[in-house]
């Protein structure tokens, strides 16, 4: 049976024709709007539809066991430690990922492709749909993808932050996001499994990229490796701005990238303690939570210290770690944090949003027992939430993506 088969004839349709590049753009990810669905108009710098979603059948895995056919597994087969939602079909995640794509891409005049954010374009964005078409097996569109990526290089070799929709390949000289980076290196690395025989050299990219951030974006503070937020500012080798982004932190990242880049390994293994080492201060002094910023050692910066739009994403970063790797300190900080949920009415009532960024990353928390999980997903699922504008709404997806046991490691 092929990819597209599985897809009912509504959604097949309304994923291959998308709208060119256009002037609307989705509400600002920290609004909590509730924005509409980010239709876009037609731009004269678009001249083709996006392309179709497409895929071929693999097989996945969950605690060790390779189970039947299933179209979004990424081969190898990994061992999956997390508790997994029987409720997420792939028809969900299919469904899911075609609404996300008519309502957030568009497509440039030169063949590359964006996500739109506010009419604009963020490296985040671009990064976080690599994830998401790898995961569904939409080569056109990672590829499409990438090619902004790398036409929109800053002096560092790492994306420009913020461009403008379908802006001419070019450096604008603003800086690297750290996040975007590390996401848009899982991402080559997913591709390099799910497509084997490309000649895009999806893995030589990864590796290449990879130690780009090691360079710029990672600083020795106090001992510990820390990760920079961006690769002009912040950690502690910048004087005006000493400090660090806990949501950036990507320890299940680290581990794989060790395990396929021997030569960065030990580097990377050291971001990976020392974000278990800022993540216990965090929640010892922010009941079982993270802030948004830190300074490198892990105290308050005295700026955006609650847990708000930045924070909301780490429980879903540990949560891959421990998907991937069944680390214990991964469960632990999983399990502080569903004591919060707990203790605050559960959800949807804990979530400081009613958004999936929010409460999506709460119920990916519960992964470390399957009945806690299956309770915080149904209760995710069921509950009235704002999630069209782009950044909620591009998390959601990734969320069921991880909830579902869809989201390969690769080792």
């Amino acid at each position: 049976m092929t990819f597209r088969a599985l897809l009912p004839p509504l959604i097949a349709i309304f994923a291959a024709f998308l709208p060119a590049c256009g002037d609307a753009g989705a509400a600002d990810e920290g609004a909590g709007s509730s924005a509409g669905s980010g239709n876009k108009n037609t731009g004269s710098d678009a001249n083709s539809p996006l392309p179709n979603v497409s895929g071929s059948a693999g097989s996945g895995s969950s605690n060790g066991t390779t189970s039947g056919p299933n179209i979004l597994g990424t081969a190898p087969a990994a061992t999956w430690n997390s508790a997994r939602s029987s409720v997420i079909t792939e028809a969900l995640l299919q469904s899911e990922y075609a609404a996300w794509k008519n309502a957030h891409v568009e497509a440039c005049s030169n063949g590359s492709l964006v996500v739109v954010k506010d009419g604009s374009v963020v490296s985040e964005g671009i990064a976080y749909g690599m994830l998401l078409s790898v995961a569904m097996a939409d080569q056109p569109l990672f590829d499409g993808l990438w090619k902004f990526y790398q036409d929109h290089l800053d002096k560092n070799g790492l994306m420009n932050a913020r461009t403008a929709k379908c802006e001419a390949p070019s450096n604008n000289s603003v800086n690297a996001a750290t996040d975007a980076d590390l996401d848009a290196t899982m991402a080559l690395i997913q591709a390099a499994s799910r497509w084997p025989n490309s000649t895009a050299g999806y893995l030589g990219k990864a590796e290449a990229l990879a130690s780009k951030i090691l360079q710029f974006e990672t600083d020795m503070c106090d001992g510990r490796r820390i990760l920079r937020p961006g690769d002009t500012y912040g950690g502690c080798s910048d004087p005006s701005s000493k400090r660090v982004n806990p949501s950036y932190f990507a320890p299940g990242y680290y581990k794989v990238f060790a395990r396929y880049f021997n030569a960065q390994a030990s580097t990377w293994l050291a971001l990976r303690d020392a974000s278990y080492q800022l993540y216990a201060v965090y929640q010892a002094r922010m009941n079982n939570l993270v802030p948004d910023w830190s300074s490198p050692d892990g105290s308050d910066d005295g700026t955006q210290s609650s847990y708000s739009y930045e924070a909301c994403r780490t429980p879903w970063r540990v949560a891959v770690d421990y998907a991937w790797t069944g680390d214990t300190r991964a469960r632990t900080f999983m399990q502080n944090v569903a004591s919060y949920v707990d203790q605050h009415g559960g959800l949807p009532a804990a979530a400081q949003q009613q958004n999936s960024a929010f409460v999506g990353a709460f119920a990916l928390a519960g992964g470390y027992d399957q009945a806690r999980f299956d309770g915080y997903v149904s209760r995710w699922l069921g509950a009235d939430l704002v999630d069209a504008p782009y950044y909620q709404g591009t998390l959601r997806v990734l969320y069921l993506l991880v909830a579902a046991g869809k989201f390969s490691s690769t080792m």
